[in-house]
């Protein structure tokens, strides 16, 4: 059906009058047997339908847009006896796109071809179609059109009952909707005026020619169904193009939407299609990509939905970031007349700062709520997160390129700050203890965390560098930066320099690594010693479990003193002795920092004695149970660090001038140089050996605001003229921050894992870089200094400051892992050939994509080119295959924005699927070269009907969570209401409502997304009461409904006022991108 034949704008008034006919004459209309109107409940359709389907040749006069109703009509007359229809098929009103016209034949022929391929016609009429074209075929129904250079745009219906005519074109809207005017004359009542019109309408059906063989022709095409790859691939375009959402990046509020990447326009439609089917979202893209911009641009196009829409309640958009982007997000706003209010981090952490308390309730009333850099937010201990999480935002925007920060716990604080109301059942029960609480006093189990990571997958928009530059290569002058030059992600160009310890420097950490591995571990063992509930329940012994602890408090106390030894000596000395004293040995009066830590002999005879409480049901080995044991075992770990400390003091400067050296020779070649390094005083090290060579500026920066920052953030931003400057960073600078202008990075340490390594690479591997190639230089320790395989497990998914301390064991699998020696070229190549994110959390259309590329894609590449652009709205998007048992998949616009999304029906009479990897994974079943296609015919067109009325059955199903369960709770509290008001009117209201939300009709219904809104708007002053309480759990919307049933009155009478009317929903069929059935 053409987007006339079915306007948008319709609306379902649940508390329509049920006597339009008596209010129309009432009002002072002539009666509509004699003037057909759509007002008032009255229908032209009414009298004209009635005149066509009593005559046994009607002759219909309309525009080419009526095609869809014209077969409908055609089909239902011709179904029995001998009836005919002739049809004069005329122009159209509105203008075409040429500015001059060919007066031939072919005018009107082409014209209506063009418009019905580009409108598409509606599922529903697919076996009518067939139907229609048999009869054209037959002779039953004559079709004929005007030709020469004046157009035809007369609208008559002739029957034998009466004639009409008027403005009503043979459409949904000029029979049913718009306000027309049409007058009717009777064949006994108005015999001359009959006759005369009948005279005109013959007049017009001789003056037409054939129009027979082009009208089936373009049914026809209508008709045309294509293979499975091809309809695929349509369906796949719509998710991962998403030239859909173009209408949003349009308008005032944008105004220099033409600067943006193809890359950022399909990452917005992306998350608008996150937004729309999840009601939150994440943007983690690789850093570097544009996020800033692309931010700007998707929370404009929500607030442009938000003003659309005519909500009820169009509130704030709000961002939190930190303080040193925040100027970025406030030019990039005011540049594309984007309203977003700012704050930065410190407004909502410190109680004094200033605007804390405006910042707040900011924060709790907006409509749309962002945050930049969201995994600093992943302390549920910190005031800035507990206030962050009390908000009744429609929509939550998290952008970080580090999903994970500092622990794997941080999946389930992502699932926190996404929205509870947001999440799957599923979820919600799985970790309802765990959602929302400040601390958690274990860790999560692989299960658990598989578990949460497919929930966070679904509202996750993340494209990895190297599809990103793949996108690049495609159209490469559509990737331009603000100067017009072209951008891309930097090749990485990586290289190893070799740190060449002395025989005795070897010497000396092959005798630390012994040491090692006679300590105790006994610093890790001060909390009472009890088995996770989670391991006891999958059956995990007490002896496995204390085994393991014992094991994994030797490996972390081992893995410390050789990480830190890897930084330098001064970080061993640091570690074992306290900041204070390796500052005192080394001589670094300069360094100073925010406080002390390491000391590991003060923690050692802080504790010594101290036995840890045994919750276990088996004894402890004697060191843990007996005081004196326990302070001989304190006193031995004290020893070997001392020992440890000694061996650091033997060992020469080498490997620091090393690391010095090689950043004076690589300024010979780049005029700036980023190294980092995981110790602060390592870096302060490194500093002096420079200032005392005097060979190269620096700029220390350990991540606190500051001079020093502030003093590196200037010279390596982009477009930066400085030279000669090394940028000497702690970790803590390996996020947040552009410092693209430096073309060369060293690893002073080798970072442990690619998560680390990633950050690092991120400053300066950024898009919009100035340089074709960025050096990486990574260190290649000696065996006896190296990073080894086991300890790389260590901290791949959390820090170990998180593990310290930590009463879950590291995991089973590496007591098994052999200790090989980590190569600079082993992580090299784990850094730049890694197919998959280190977390596990990949993009949520990541499932879809792989259809189309790489090397298990089943739509080949040339299938895929042809039909990601094309705007054909036709039934050639439908497939129809063999299949044992039918199922169907759609991909269907819906929601908000009108973003698509795939369902599946597995099974005639299964519930949808919409899960994305669930459904990818059915498809690779059903689909293989093996899979026949099948043509359209009587029978698939049955199947597909099925299908359609099944889809609509499941409306609400396709709702955003948080969507569905505010329909859920507003069925609830008039349920409740029903049995607690006397009013009449009151519960006629209710009861009418209800039935509109307990048994809809699927040819009309409302659109349950503005239903599901408006209770949102309506409920938000109570919310609102209810977060300004301090919570330990998530507030849900269920968690409202006392507060809400406690004003009744309130209640009734805002149902009365914000739900009468509704716009209605279209019908399944007219948002159907593409299909494919299977046909048994």
């Amino acid at each position: 059906m053409s987007s006339e034949s079915f306007p948008h704008n319709q609306t379902l008034d649940i508390f329509a009058a049920d006597a339009p006919e008596d209010r129309l004459v009432d009002s002072g209309y002539p009666a509509p047997d004699r003037f057909p109107l759509n007002l008032d409940g009255l229908k032209v359709e009414n009298v004209v339908l009635s005149d066509l389907r009593s005559s046994a040749a009607p002759l219909i006069i309309t525009g080419f847009a009526s095609i869809d109703r014209l077969i409908d009509f055609c089909c239902d007359h011709c179904s029995s006896g001998d009836a005919v229809v002739r049809l004069l098929i005329g122009h159209e009103p509105f203008p075409s796109r040429r500015s001059t016209f060919t007066v031939n034949r072919a005018d009107l022929t082409t014209e209506a071809e063009a418009y019905w391929l580009n409108q598409g016609i509606s599922l529903l009429y697919s076996a009518k179609v067939i139907e229609m074209v048999n009869l054209l075929k037959s002779g039953r129904i004559e079709a004929r059109y005007m030709p020469g250079h004046r157009r035809l745009h007369a609208k008559i219906y002739s029957g034998e009952p009466g004639i009409t005519v008027g403005s009503s074109n043979f459409t949904e809207p000029g029979l049913r909707t718009q306000i027309e005017a049409n007058a009717r004359f009777s064949a006994t009542k108005e015999s001359k005026r009959y006759r005369e019109l009948t005279a005109i309408a013959q007049n017009y059906w001789e003056r037409g020619v054939s129009y027979q063989e082009q009208l089936i022709a373009l049914l026809e095409k209508l008709l045309r169904v294509v293979s499975w790859e091809e309809a695929l691939a349509r369906a796949c375009a719509e998710l991962l193009e998403g030239e859909w959402a173009e209408k949003y990046l349009q308008g005032d509020y944008l105004t220099a939407a033409g600067n943006l990447w193809p890359s950022q326009k399909q990452g917005i439609a992306q998350a608008l299609t996150v937004l729309s089917n999840q009601g939150s979202v994440l943007i983690a893209d690789a850093t570097g990509a544009g996020k800033t911009r692309m931010g700007t641009y998707l929370i404009g196009a929500v607030q442009d939905q938000i003003v659309r829409s005519g909500r009820m309640r169009q509130g704030k958009a709000i961002m939190v970031c930190p303080p040193a982007v925040e100027e970025n997000w406030i030019r990039e706003c005011s540049q594309n007349s984007v309203s977003l209010e700012t704050f930065s981090h410190g407004k909502l952490s410190h109680k004094r700062a200033r605007r804390h308390e405006l910042t707040i309730d900011a924060l709790r009333r907006a409509q749309i709520l962002c945050v930049d850099e969201g995994h600093n937010f992943l302390n549920f201990k910190s005031n800035r997160t507990q206030e962050l999480l009390r908000n009744m935002a429609d929509h939550v925007v998290l952008l970080t390129a580090t999903p994970i920060n500092r622990s794997i716990v941080d999946l389930l604080r992502i699932a926190d700050m996404l929205g509870a109301d947001n999440l799957s059942p599923s979820i919600l029960q799985a970790f309802d203890k765990m959602l929302g609480t400040k601390s958690i006093n274990r860790q999560l189990t692989e299960p658990e965390l598989e578990e949460l990571r497919k929930e966070i997958r679904r509202f996750t928009v993340r494209r990895t560098k190297r599809q990103l530059n793949k996108q690049i290569e495609k159209d490469p002058l559509a990737y331009r930066d603000q100067d017009g030059r072209p951008c891309r992600f930097p090749d990485h160009l990586p290289k190893v320099y070799a740190l060449d310890e002395s025989a005795s420097d070897r010497a000396l950490a092959e005798e630390i690594q012994s040491l090692t591995d006679e300590l105790y571990g006994v610093t890790h063992f001060f909390k009472p010693i009890e088995m996770p509930a989670i391991l006891r329940n999958q059956g995990v012994s007490e002896s496995r479990y204390l085994e393991g602890r014992l094991h994994s408090a030797k490996k972390l106390a081992r893995y410390i003193v050789m990480a830190s030894l890897r930084s330098s000596r001064a970080a061993l000395l640091e570690h074992i002795e306290g900041t204070a004293a390796a500052i005192d040995y080394f001589q670094l009066d300069q360094f100073h920092k925010g406080s002390s830590t390491g000391n590991v002999l003060a923690q050692l005879n802080k504790i010594e004695g101290r036995v840890p409480e045994n919750k276990l049901a088996i004894a402890l080995p004697d060191w843990l149970t007996s005081p004196e044991a326990h302070a001989k075992a304190s006193r031995h770990d004290q020893s070997i660090h001392r020992r440890i400390a000694e061996c650091a003091r033997k060992m020469s400067d080498a490997r620091e001038r090393t690391k010095a050296n090689k950043l004076v020779e690589l300024l010979d070649h780049h005029a700036l140089i980023l190294a980092f390094d995981s110790r602060p005083i390592t870096l302060a090290f490194i500093d002096q050996l420079l200032r005392i060579q005097g060979r190269a500026e620096t700029i220390l920066a350990f991540g606190g605001a500051g001079t020093e920052r502030d003093k590196i953030l200037k010279h390596f931003a982009r477009g930066s003229h400085t030279r000669g400057i090394v940028g000497l960073c702690s970790d803590s600078m390996s996020e947040g921050v552009n410092l693209q202008q430096a073309s060369c990075l060293v690893h002073l340490d080798m970072p442990s894992v690619v998560r680390i390594a990633e950050q690092r690479a991120g400053r300066v591997d950024r898009m919009d870089s100035q340089h074709k190639a960025i050096e990486i230089w990574w260190p290649e320790d000696a065996e006896q200094f190296a990073l080894r395989s086991d300890e790389r497990f260590i901290e791949r998914y959390e820090t170990v400051e998180q593990l310290l301390g930590s009463n879950m064991p590291l995991p089973e699998s590496m007591r098994t892992v052999q200790s090989d020696v980590v190569h600079a070229r082993d992580m090299i190549h784990l850094a730049e050939t890694a197919d998959h994110h280190w977390d596990g959390i990949d993009d949520a259309f990541q499932p879809v994509r792989a259809l189309v590329e790489g090397e298990h894609a089943i739509v080949t590449e040339e299938v895929y080119e042809h039909y990601r652009h094309t705007r054909e709205k036709v039934l050639s998007r439908v497939s129809l295959v063999s299949a044992k048992n039918p199922w169907a998949l759609f991909c269907v616009t819906g929601g908000s924005f009108g973003a698509p999304r795939w369902v599946l029906i597995p099974e005639r009479r299964s519930r949808p699927i919409t899960e994305l990897s669930l459904i990818t994974t059915t498809l690779r079943e059903r689909l293989t070269p093996n899979t026949e296609n099948k043509k359209l015919d009587e029978k698939s067109s049955h199947v597909l009907q099925h299908f359609l009325e099944s889809l609509a059955d499941n409306e609400i199903s396709l709702l955003a969570q948080k969507k569905r369960r505010a329909l859920e709770e507003l069925s609830y509290v008039i349920q409740k209401l029903l049995t607690i008001t006397g009013e009449q009117k009151a519960i006629d209201h209710l009861l009418r409502l209800k039935a509109l939300l307990e048994s809809p009709s699927n040819d009309h219904q409302p659109d349950w997304e503005e239903v599901a809104s408006r209770w949102l708007d309506m409920i938000r002053p109570v919310w609102f009461e209810r977060l300004s309480g301090r919570r330990n759990k998530p507030l849900l919307l269920k968690d409202i409904r006392k507060d809400l049933l406690a004003r009744p009155e309130w209640l009734i009478q805002s149902l009365e006022e914000n739900f009468r009317e509704f716009p209605l929903l279209p019908g399944i069929e007219e948002r159907i991108k593409a299909c494919i059935i299977g046909v048994s």
